[in-house]
């Protein structure tokens, strides 16, 4: 038995198969008859459609390109901006390398320079010179000649200042090492600890506790006990060891160099000879009472440039005995003895 709505199904089919075919009306026999395209209606319709299909495609191509860009130059940009910021972060790095060089060249200006005597670099002779206008005229023309024309001209003045900076530390350097040298050799600590008690310092005697006539008194007396240790002011070279025709009984010289010389007076023993290299806090006797003395003490002179110091504008009184005993400590496991 057949669906009662078959017939409309043929139908239809029929109507979609006609729609797919032209038919032309013969008016010679008034029927209609099917019209088939030849071969060169055929290809002249694709080659139409086809040139149609090409002019929309770049049409097409062009309106997108406006708007979008093409996938090359979006890669290109990308690349632009990437660069782009990579110069960014290249500038922060420029600053910052710029301002560790302006904090070192404050510093030598205002610390180091006054401190050894120079005279500080003319502000203007820090500056960059860029060698004429042609110095960067190869990198013009480019499409990222702006980035390119000032990164290089950043990287020019910085090895500039660096290089003025560098030679400036060349001429500082030695100076600098010889005033650490000096440190050393200045006589910058008392000669015995510091709970001894200070004796008789610079000034003049109108009775010698020993002589009994006036005369000038040129160090400073420690009232140590006999056997006090006692130890070199700094860093030099022994000048004399022994007996003294001065009155000083068993003395030791020791020559500095810089214009400075000390006298350690009336020790018991002495314990370094002439022509010894010592450092600041190597013993170099006892105290005692030898040569022209009235007790146990230590006579100390500090000369300079052949005129006589106050020893008490060498050193620091306010330390405790167990800070000075840690610095001799520390000075001995320094040097050594």
């Amino acid at each position: 038995m057949r669906h009662p709505r078959g017939k409309t199904w043929g139908k239809h089919i029929v109507k979609i198969l006609m729609l797919r075919k032209k038919y032309l009306l013969d008016k010679n026999e008034l029927v209609y008859k099917e019209y088939r395209l030849s071969f060169k209606q055929k290809l002249a319709r694709f080659t139409l459609i086809l040139v149609a299909s090409i002019v929309l495609a770049g049409a097409y191509g062009l309106v997108f390109k406006h708007f979008f860009g093409s996938p090359k130059e979006k890669k290109l940009q990308s690349s632009l901006d990437e660069i782009r910021y990579r110069y960014q972060l290249l500038e922060n790095d420029f600053d910052a390398i710029e301002h560790e060089l302006w904090s070192m060249a404050a510093a030598e200006d205002n610390v180091y320079r006054p401190i050894f005597d120079m005279e500080k670099i003319p502000p203007s002779f820090r500056q960059p010179a860029y060698g004429g206008t042609k110095k960067y005229e190869e990198l013009e023309g480019f499409e990222n000649s702006d980035i390119i024309i000032s990164a290089r001209k950043r990287v020019d003045e910085l090895l500039r200042k660096t290089y003025i900076q560098s030679r400036s530390f060349d001429d500082i350097i030695p100076l600098a090492s010889d005033w650490n040298n000096k440190l050393s050799h200045i006589p910058f600590i008392r000669p015995v600890n510091v709970n001894i008690p200070l004796g008789d310092g610079l000034k003049f005697r109108e009775i010698h506790p020993v002589l009994g006539s006036p005369r000038w008194h040129h160090g400073q007396d420690f009232l140590a006990p006999a056997g006090t240790d006692v130890f070199a002011t700094g860093a030099g070279v022994v000048a004399r060891a022994g007996w003294s025709p001065f009155g000083f009984g068993n003395m030791v010289e020791i020559d500095h160099g810089y214009g400075f010389i000390t006298i350690y007076g009336h020790l018991k023993t002495v314990e370094v000879t002439e022509g010894q290299s010592v450092k600041r806090g190597d013993r170099i006797g006892l105290s005692g009472s030898t040569g022209i003395s009235s007790g146990p003490h230590l006579h100390y002179e500090i000369h300079y440039n052949g005129k006589v110091q106050n020893p008490l504008h060498f050193f620091d009184d306010d330390l405790t005995m167990e800070e000075y005993n840690e610095m001799i400590t520390a000075l001995n496991g320094t040097y050594g003895n």
